[in-house]
């Protein structure tokens, strides 16, 4: 079936197994509901529109200011903030649904959001861009499962370079190294609090002037069961990444937000979180993606997770974000929670870094075990400072540690990464880090990091920022062979052919086994 905007929702009565609907050429300003539809694994619904165009005519500075009374009002409720509470108020909404394709279609000026997904199954979305919006694509539903998003890409703030970057990242294999991150508005222009801020310490919310309509993700999921894939997406000058909650109660939460996949996606100037799991999650393979600029690529304040497996990640952190004086700016490759719960090993193993921030500076996390990885350091970035950067916070050689009473360690922890690495299962080994105070300063200061790990000058092939291949040392050392655990607790022993430090190997990027779930994935057959 091939329809305008008018016949669009007629359409979707009409919809069944194998069933076609492109969208001709127009601007669908309607919001659109597809419900109870299902097809299948042979013959699956396909919605699609290469020329069509699903949004809005308001641009953020049309949504700005509501969305700034939605936050307020919220605030004022004794809420958090922000607009999260209208995310199901999309453009396309799926409820119900299963064995769906959406792809090659165009949102603009989704406010908040473009796609929401209630408790849908076997949906795959593809080949989509998204212009503008809170949320690009939304979750939810404790049924909701097996997502597939790939070959998508976002520009959340379109006051920037973004679109320039998808084109030289799809046609190039890198970003445009020649356009100044201080043009992108919400990297460098808007304060971060005028967009997360809380009220308890950063103040009430400014209606005329805060940006809450940013304050949003690529993907948001609420306590979904999981199997989701996010493969091969360009997510560019965004405020965060993807953003999994799970808020069951005590006795269901690990039947949720397990099985995820983010593999070979590009972050390119995500002012908070690039990659965020929140609360309780399990067996997430992270692996492969690029990160330009990003102020906190990997936010783990999870309350309990395990078996994480975060392995050929490549990165440049090199221009500060937000306006001189923003209070966030300095960011980490981590961010930790007060206390953690490890139902298994989290393994950051075989990644390549260009830095100007620490690896983590505060908090605490267990079953933690960083292995072989290679970073080096920006000192060519403006207002660069070796102290600033310093590989476990600058707070490592702060006063003697307090007692053994864990609530003095916990409040202790808030401005210094903890010391209590036997207990919590920490380690740090086999990495080649080219920061002065590692590893022999930090370990005179009690930190207690595994004899394999090196220090010395690392200096890559072309530090170019969003090159790949630049990110390469000439002779980079042998890397050491460890064990892993998989989720079944079986083990493996790590020690592929001509191995080495870093995401690099001689072959190409690392590898490792793919999760068990992605090998059954039950992918669609050809339509």
């Amino acid at each position: 079936m091939r329809v305008g905007p008018e016949g669009v929702h007629h359409a979707i009565t009409r919809l069944e197994p194998g069933g076609k609907l492109h969208l001709n050429k127009g601007r669908y300003r309607s919001p659109i509901t597809i419900s109870d539809k299902r097809g299948s694994q042979t013959r699956p619904i396909v919605i699609r529109g290469p020329k069509a165009t699903i949004g809005s005519d308001v641009n953020f500075d049309g949504y700005q200011v509501t969305a700034n009374k939605l936050a307020a009002a919220q605030q004022k409720a004794g809420s958090f903030p922000g607009v999260y509470f209208l995310a199901d108020d999309a453009a396309l909404v799926l409820k119900d649904c299963q064995w769906v394709i959406i792809e090659d279609l165009c949102f603009e000026n989704c406010w908040p959001t473009a796609i929401y997904l209630d408790n849908c199954q076997h949906i795959f979305i593809r080949r989509v861009s998204f212009r503008g919006g809170t949320f690009a694509i939304g979750a939810a539903g404790p049924y909701t499962r097996h997502l597939l998003i790939e070959d998508c890409d976002w520009v959340q703030d379109v006051d920037s370079h973004g679109a320039a970057d998808i084109l030289s990242i799809r046609e190039e294999g890198h970003t445009r190294s020649d356009l100044s991150a201080a043009d992108c508005t919400l990297w460098s222009k808007i304060p971060w609090k005028a967009v997360h801020g809380s009220g308890d310490e950063d103040g009430p919310v400014v209606v005329e002037t805060d940006a809450r309509a940013y304050d949003g993700d690529f993907f948001r999921a609420w306590t979904i069961a999981g199997y989701v894939v996010i493969r091969n997406n360009i997510i560019a000058d965004a405020f965060n990444g993807i953003h999994l909650f799970n808020q069951a109660s005590a006795s269901t939460k690990a039947n949720f937000a397990r099985n995820v996949v983010i593999e070979d996606n590009w972050f390119v100037r995500v002012r908070d979180n690039a990659i965020e799991p929140e609360d309780f999650a399990w067996n997430w393979t992270i692996r492969r993606n690029k990160f330009v600029d990003c102020y906190m690529p990997f936010s783990f304040e999870m309350q309990q997770s395990g078996h994480f497996y975060v392995y050929g990640n490549i990165g440049w952190n090199f221009h500060l974000p937000g306006p001189l004086g923003d209070t966030h700016a300095s960011g980490a490759l981590f961010k930790l929670p007060d206390q953690h719960k490890a139902d298994g090993p989290h393994y950051i193993f075989n990644n390549t870094w260009l830095l100007r921030a620490p690896i983590v500076k505060k908090k605490r996390i267990s079953g933690f075990e960083h292995r072989n990885n290679l970073i080096g350091y920006a000192e060519n970035a403006e207002k660069f400072k070796w102290t600033s950067c310093s590989p476990l916070g600058n707070s490592w050689s702060a006063e003697k540690l307090p007692a053994t009473e864990l609530e003095d360690r916990l409040i202790f922890e808030r401005g210094c990464f903890t010391r209590s690495w036997k207990s919590l299962g920490i380690v740090f080994d086999g990495d080649l880090v080219g920061h002065p105070d590692f590893p022999e300063a930090l370990r005179a200061a009690g930190y207690k990091i595994g004899v394999g790990a090196q220090s010395g000058i690392v200096k890559f092939v072309d530090e170019t920022i969003g090159l790949p291949r630049g990110l390469k040392m000439p002779s980079p050392p042998a890397g050491q062979p460890f064990a892993l655990q998989l989720p079944d607790e079986s083990w493996s022993v790590f020690d592929p052919d001509d191995y080495v430090v870093g995401a690099w190997q001689p072959r190409g990027t690392i590898a490792f086994e793919n999760p068990a779930f992605l090998d059954i994935w039950p992918m669609v057959e050809k339509y």
